[in-house]
């Protein structure tokens, strides 16, 4: 069975002129973990400038979780 890829959007922040930054990262299933009790999402981008790198995701800041 191929590795689960997904992809996370979130609304990180709104700029000072009102506009809110959206961002974007592939990741898979095996570099996903949920941190219920600290409220985030931990995971490594498979793909970009900041592949390899740990994310940590506020639930709030979850836009939109989708399978590839």
């Amino acid at each position: 069975m191929a590795e689960r890829k997904y992809i996370i959007e979130s609304r990180r922040y709104v700029e000072g002129d009102g506009k809110t930054t959206f961002e974007q990262w592939i990741t898979s299933s095996s570099v996903i973990e949920v941190k219920h009790s600290e409220q985030y999402l931990v995971f490594f981008p498979l793909e970009g400038e900041h592949a390899g790198k740990k994310h940590y995701i506020p639930f709030s800041n979850i836009h939109i979780v989708r399978e590839l």
